[in-house]
Formats: C-alpha cells, structure tokens, sequence
C-alpha cells in the first residue's frame, strides 16, 4: 500500500527536536509540538490532571492492533474515570484508514498502537502524521533506542526444532542449531538443514522487514562472521548479490517451506519428527496443550537455540524481534490523553495489565516482570535482529523485490 504524502495542515506547528533526540536518527521520528513538549516535563500525575480537564465527558480514541491493548485500556479507564473507545484492527487496515484520514486531516483516533517498521516510517512518520511522545518516567527505565520512536511491547519470532532423536524414543536431539549458515547453502554443506518452516515475507510484514535487515550494514557484518566460522574461509563478494545479506536471503528462501500460521507451525514443529524446524513467534508456546510424548503438541519437544545455548549464541543470530509502537496522532483532539495513555502503556502496570508476565511478550519498560521460561528483552536483543524503521524504510523496496524472485522456489 503506498499513498501520496500529504502533510496535514495541523502539521505547521510542530518542531523537530533535533537537539532532544534519545534514540533516534533523525528524520521525522521524533516530531513534536508544543503540547507534546509541554507533556514531557510533566509526571504522570500531572498528566491525568491535564488530560481529565482536556477530555471531560468526550471518549479518547485509540486505534491498535493488539488484542491484549483492550485490557489495559479498560484498566486505565477504571482508575482515571476517562473514557476510551479502542479500535483494533489488522495491519492493513489499520495503516489503510489512518493515512486516509490523516491525508484529509480528519480526526480518528488520539493515540496508536503499531506494528511494521516500514508502514510506521513510510505512511505514517515521514509525512508526520504522528508525534513522539516521551514520558518523563521513561528516562531509567526504558532505553534510549527503544524511545525514538515510542516503543511500548517488543515481540519475538526465533528459531526452534523438535528435539527427539530419529527413533523418536528420546529428547536426545541437542545444539542442533548453532550457525545461521545451517538454515542456507546446500545439501553438501556438513550440518545442513533442509526445510526450516518460515511465513511467507509478502504476506507477513514484519518477516520482510526481518530481511531487509539482514542486508544492512551491521547484519552483513554479522553474516559474514558466521560464514567464516562455517564454510572456513572469508566471504568473497558475488556479482549475483549486492552484498552477503542477499546471499542468505535468496539461499534460506530456496531452502525453507512456508506456512499459512505460526500458531499452526508451533504445533507441527512439536508434534513432528526430530530436527524439523521453524522460525516462529516464541509467544505461541502458551498454545501448546498436548501430553508430554513424542509426537504430541507438546512444549517439551522443542529447543530453541538461542536460549539452549546461552552465552554462546546462535552464530549470526537467533532469530529477530520487533516493536509495537505507541504514537500520538499529529490531529489529535485530546493530546494530553494520548500522551498519558503512552505513559500508562509503557509503564510496568500498563504492561502487566495488558500482556502479563508471558513468554513471548516484552516490555520497553525493563522494570517489568519476564516469564520463568523467559529471558529479559536486552538479553534478546543481543541476540536477534532487530528492526529498525528507519533502516527498513529505506531499503524496503529493493529488496522486498529481490525477495519474490525466490518465493516458492
């Protein structure tokens, strides 16, 4: 979906801080006006007075596309008495009804919540439809990469096999992933994969997003790494690629299957013969109810490197994790709301209110609970790739191209 950028009028008045940035690389992804300025020397007590005034009897609008947002925003209505109407939707449509009315400057919502690093750049911060709001709360308690623009919930989506041996008699199968360049090559290479299972990159956004990443400069740094230590030499650079991140791109899609879910692709991973593989959103382990046998949708069949091997780690990576963005509308008609819902929604109640201490679920927020079976998101990002709206915006559509030339071969 691409759209005309049209600034909205409304627009006119902002500013970009470029002096005040704490994460971001500049662009529009840290915009403001006065009212956001004003908010960002404010507590959330302050806030709420404001935002109580400013709202009255109205309902503030929040449109996202998180099923779990729902809870938090009935929470923060139940201790401030301000009225919310959530709207979630798909991120298609989501993206598709925002730039439609904010290219005509029509009121829809006061605060968002979303997904898709190059949607987020491209239709909705470069023509400075959203404003970056930074809570006071937020300095020592989230990072600064995690604040331009807004983060509020990270997401995960890792590599992990099923762990029987081949008689499927044991849970035998250990370290069966330890280099990225496993998931590529050929046949001939020792300790080759065939088949790793991966959603399809034109019909799941965020895993496009994830290779396009792959292509920039700090992940071709870390392919080539990883290629040294498995092939034993240094990469030598191929006409046929701009450079070794569209090398793996090209040789992972030609060696992976694709599946439709990974709800779906979580179950058969466990209840499949030992060594297949996926690479799938973590958080759908909590649907996995089978007894523990082989053969079973079972958590027990599955190892996920990243975490089997701890300090080691994956050579290249793990896997790639991206953010859920929390945004005020450039138009908004309650400002001061917005900007108390993204300090509510970032803080450890909001979180835990709406995600809870589940596996698969993370908080920008680092005094947040974690799962048991869980590690805290600097530990993951350490680990994945992770994406960055600014880099994929820019190279979204080179290699979004390249890409379909290898879907379903």
């Amino acid at each position: 979906m691409k759209m005309k950028k049209i600034v909205p009028l409304v627009l006119a008045t902002c500013t970009i801080l470029t002096g005040c940035n704490r994460g971001g690389t500049g662009g529009n992804s840290n915009l403001k006006n006065e009212t956001i300025i004003a908010a960002e020397g404010m507590t959330y007590d302050e806030l709420l007075a404001k935002a109580k005034k400013e709202v009255g009897n109205g309902t503030v609008s929040v449109y996202g596309n998180s099923s779990q947002l729902e809870k938090a925003l009935k929470k923060f209505t139940e201790e401030t008495g301000i009225k919310v109407n959530n709207t979630k939707e798909g991120d298609a449509d989501i993206y598709n009804h925002l730039s439609t009315a904010f290219q005509s400057n029509t009121y829809i919502a006061d605060m968002v919540l979303l997904q898709d690093g190059n949607m987020l750049q491209s239709e909705m911060l470069d023509p400075g439809y959203l404003l970056n709001f930074i809570p006071k709360e937020a300095s020592g308690t989230i990072a600064d990469d995690d604040t331009v623009p807004m983060a509020a919930v990270y997401l995960n989506k890792i590599f992990m096999y099923n762990n029987f041996n081949a008689e499927g008699t044991e849970r035998s199968l250990k370290n069966y992933i330890t280099n990225v360049w496993q998931l590529a090559g050929t046949a001939a290479d020792k300790g080759h994969i065939a088949n790793p299972s991966f959603k399809t990159p034109t019909t799941e956004n965020v895993n496009m997003n994830f290779l396009v990443m792959l292509t920039s400069d700090a992940y071709v740094a870390k392919l080539k790494t990883a290629y040294k230590n498995f092939y034993g030499k240094d990469y030598v650079e191929e006409k046929a690629y701009k450079n070794i991140g569209y090398k793996w791109v090209a040789e992972f899609l030609k060696n992976s299957q694709a599946h439709d879910s990974d709800g779906t692709a979580c179950k058969n991973v466990a209840k499949a013969k030992g060594g297949t593989v996926a690479l799938v959103n973590y958080n759908k382990i909590k649907d996995l109810k089978g007894d523990d046998v082989y053969g079973a949708e079972n958590v027990n069949n599955l190892s996920f490197p990243s975490l089997e091997l701890g300090d080691k780690k994956v050579d290249g990576f793990g896997g790639f994790c991206y953010k859920m963005y929390s945004m005020v509308a450039a138009n908004a008609k309650y400002p001061y709301a917005a900007c108390a819902l993204v300090s509510y929604i970032t803080s450890k109640a909001g979180f835990e209110n709406a995600w809870g201490a589940k596996a698969g679920y993370y908080s920008t927020n680092k005094t947040t609970k974690i799962a048991s079976n869980d590690k805290e998101i600097a530990w993951w990002k350490e680990r994945l790739v992770v994406e960055d709206p600014e880099v994929v915006a820019a190279n979204y559509e080179d290699v979004s191209m390249f890409v379909k030339q290898y879907e379903g071969k």
